[in-house]
């Protein structure tokens, strides 16, 4: 059964035109239910007729439209005074998939997701507005060493950049001296870090990147 435009005619009497008519209108019912509580309110929960059961949102813009990565991405026009949610296939450097996104009235476009489920653990990383990365971890160190750290070894690298990276040690008494980044050793891989105490046993780091 297909929708038909142009139902009821006007020029065939209702009572002849009727199956069209309930025919039109069980094709807008089928519709409407993809994503929705049906319009009865006959499934649980009581009172939710009408309301979205999921979201579907149609890519803007994929790769094969916009190659080879669709960064940045396009299709789509701002609205003054109006907000707007969508998303677009993007090859962003860890996968190629849908990524949300949110355009304000005034044209400014923020990358909400990327394409990677975030890890919430001792040696995790999660993704931020903007299509930032942040990821942090604990590593055991020995105590007077240059010590190399791989963003990959437990975490992820950085598709494009490092901006930053902090170190904090973690000591077994109150002596001794500190813990540093070496000058020049950050990239979107890793960095190495200098353990200038024998009482430092272990760092926290974190870093940020995109």
């Amino acid at each position: 059964m297909t929708y038909q435009p142009g139902v009821p005619t006007g020029s065939v009497p209702l009572n002849e035109d009727y199956l069209n008519l309930q025919g039109n209108f069980t094709v807008l019912n089928n519709t409407f239910l993809q994503d929705h509580s049906p319009l009865t309110g006959t499934l649980p929960p009581v009172g939710t007729a009408g309301y979205h059961t999921a979201i579907h949102l149609v890519p803007v813009s994929t790769t094969a439209s916009n190659p080879p990565n669709n960064q940045p991405i396009n299709g789509y026009t701002a609205t003054t005074g109006y907000g707007q949610l969508f998303d677009a296939q993007i090859n962003d450097g860890v996968n190629t998939d849908q990524a949300l996104f949110y355009l304000s009235g005034g044209n400014r476009l923020i990358q909400l997701t990327r394409n990677f489920a975030p890890v919430a653990a001792n040696n995790g990383y999660t993704f931020l507005p903007g299509g930032l990365i942040l990821q942090w971890g604990i590593k055991t160190v020995a105590a007077s060493t240059t010590t190399p750290l791989l963003f990959a070894t437990n975490n992820i690298d950085f598709p494009a950049n490092c901006f930053n990276v902090s170190v904090t040690g973690i000591r077994n008494n109150s002596g001794g001296d500190g813990i540093f980044v070496s000058t020049g050793s950050v990239s979107k891989t890793g960095f190495t870090f200098r353990n200038g105490s024998g009482s430092i046993v272990q760092a926290y780091w974190m870093a940020i990147g995109n």
